[in-house]
């Protein structure tokens, strides 16, 4: 199985699912940013997009968002 911390992820694009809301002092949200590339998938913080992102196959992530649906009634 390859290093995931190998991969070079300074060209992705970064997604960000989340609305946007701001708090009471005018923050934006924090949000979890993602990428998805070569069966790997990298997340990160949206308020420290230069901490290193934890990385996961994406059947580790398939299985992590499973688990989660189901064991709080999530139909997907």
């Amino acid at each position: 199985m390859r290093d995931l911390y190998e991969l070079d992820l300074s060209e992705l694009s970064w997604a960000k699912p989340c609305g946007g809301n701001s708090d009471d002092d005018g923050d934006e949200e924090s949000c979890v940013l993602f990428a998805d590339t070569s069966g790997v998938v990298a997340l990160r913080d949206s308020k420290n997009p230069g901490a290193e992102a934890l990385r996961f196959t994406k059947a580790e992530m398939e299985a992590f968002v499973r688990h989660y649906a189901r064991e709080n009634g999530i139909v997907i």
